[in-house]
């Protein structure tokens, strides 16, 4: 259904109710309202019932449709459809299209992979068309403090080009910092391009922008909450944490741009996150998926020019790797099946690092059959949460873990932010997608897959030393907790489809 066409039955039916309910009228008229209230109930019921989602999501959106019908309405035109196979982003997946399906595949004679990671690659390759990458020096940054230094470091150095694409990017010490920076270097004559996201990026002021403009910062906002209502994109949002330096350099990973992460922050003095350092020729892919943002937004092609420049080799490779974008304008939900097929691939063990933990049906089933056939699962979750039906939803799924044997640890040092899947010790994913609905459904995303090598290693070293600052959940403990706190969960659940 069009987006326009359901914005008019929002119309109508909040039209109808008024007129059921507040405006006196004869009834002949009353009926007349009641049999349109009814009327289109039962139309958008029908057109949720004809939607390709599973039984209890349709029997939810239903539900509320039913009982709330205005609000229920509400939420599902801006949340709950299935616009990535809809109208919403035609423009948006036919540029991606064009650009990935138009790069030439590095070419094997054979993929120096084990026969586990090939299943992760083939299901890559056929869904995000993003090859191979064999020649990649990558850097594991565990922290603000680690992390910050080198990217203004880095941004410092440039000559060429530097394009940011950002989720949330702050006006505090932090942002000013960067801000001042690009600013330098824009006027040095360094073609400087920021994307940054309309509700991440609430906090940066206007006059910052403006400022960065005046000096010839090129800056878009990604998807205006102003304009959203009516195009029905305010709840779609690019997640993205992106810097393509030169062609020599690039950062992608769990830190935006604010205080917090940087861990200066009074609140928030020893965040915990992870960033990457990329060299090699997955920039190129990076790049791609910038420059195909920066095309739909503020309708400028740029592919032609930046992407036929030679990439800087690093002087030694340390991983392959694997870019992988996601996001609504896909056919296919990308990231969550490439989770999936993650942990289907694990043979000793999984480890996984997420702030927010609301798995869709495919990844909880498979996370238990994981367990039931052996392999260690860990599951390791911030045990502050800055959501409260997120942190509920959560833990709601808890006890059905814990009885399969999953490990369970919440983390306690501050909280914990990346996003992180370490398989058999050999095979992770780290970037920018929780394991929630938002980021396989609504949110446009971008992780690595690092098939083996030093980051791997790093990234495992890491996660045993974050369970260290950890407290284990018990079952037996875990299930004697207050009423209140069931309640809450169960009632959270209800909402699992839609947060």
């Amino acid at each position: 259904m069009r987006p326009s066409i359901q914005l008019l039955i929002l119309l109508l039916l909040g039209s109808a109710f008024i007129g059921i309910m507040l405006i006196p009228v004869s009834i002949i008229f009353q009926i007349l309202f009641i049999v349109v209230y009814f009327v289109l109930v039962v139309v958008i019921s029908f057109s949720i019932i004809l939607e390709r989602r599973s039984s209890t999501d349709t029997m939810l959106w239903i539900f509320l449709i039913c009982f709330v019908p205005i609000i229920g309405y509400f939420f599902y035109i801006y949340s709950g459809q299935l616009s990535r196979q809809g109208l919403l982003f035609q423009n948006k997946r036919k540029k991606a299209n064009k650009v990935f399906q138009e790069q030439e595949p590095e070419d094997y004679d054979h993929l120096p992979l084990k026969p586990q990671q090939k299943r992760v690659y083939n299901i890559i390759q056929s869904y995000a068309e993003t090859p191979l990458r064999t020649e990649n020096q990558v850097n594991i940054l565990t922290n603000g403090y680690e992390a910050f230094p080198k990217i203004m470091e880095k941004l410092k150095q440039a000559t060429s080009f530097i394009h940011m694409e950002y989720y949330l990017f702050n006006s505090d010490e932090t942002g000013e910092d960067i801000i001042t920076i690009l600013i330098n270097k824009a006027q040095e004559g360094v073609k400087v391009r920021l994307l940054y996201d309309s509700a991440g990026s609430i906090k940066l002021k206007k006059r910052d922008i403006k400022r960065m403009r005046q000096a010839g910062v090129e800056v878009h906002e990604f998807l205006p909450l102003a304009s959203g209502l009516l195009t029905q994109t305010f709840n779609f949002r690019n997640h993205r944490k992106i810097i393509v330096i030169d062609n020599e350099m690039a950062f992608v990973g769990g830190m935006n741009i604010g205080d917090e992460y940087r861990g200066i922050s009074q609140d928030h003095p020893d965040w915990r996150d992870t960033h990457t350092i990329i060299q090699g020729k997955a920039i190129k892919d990076l790049h791609l998926i910038f420059l195909v943002d920066w095309w739909y937004i503020a309708n400028e092609y740029l592919v032609d020019q930046y992407s036929n420049q030679p990439v800087v080799n690093p002087k030694e490779s340390n991983t392959m790797l694997q870019v992988v974008p996601s996001g609504p304008h896909n056919e296919h939900q990308i990231m969550r099946d490439v989770y999936t097929t993650l942990v289907n691939s694990a043979e000793h063990s999984v480890k996984i690092a997420t702030p927010y933990f609301i798995p869709s049906r495919e990844i909880h089933t498979a996370l238990r059959i994981a367990a039931q056939r052996g392999v260690e699962v860990t599951l390791l979750i911030p045990k502050q949460s800055d959501s409260w039906l997120a942190y509920y939803a959560g833990h709601s799924y808890f006890p059905e873990l814990l009885e399969d044997g999953i490990n369970i640890y919440l983390y306690e040092k501050d909280f914990m932010h990346h996003k992180i899947m370490i398989i058999d010790d050999e095979t992770a994913s780290v970037g920018t997608a929780n394991m929630d609905v938002r980021s396989f459904y609504l949110n446009f995303e971008v992780n690595i897959i690092l098939y083996d090598g030093t980051p791997v290693q790093d990234l495992t070293r890491n996660y045993h030393s974050d369970l260290e600052k950890s407290q284990q959940v018990m079952l037996d403990t875990f299930s004697k907790r207050k009423n209140s706190a069931k309640f809450k969960e169960a009632f959270a659940r209800l909402f699992s489809p839609l947060l």
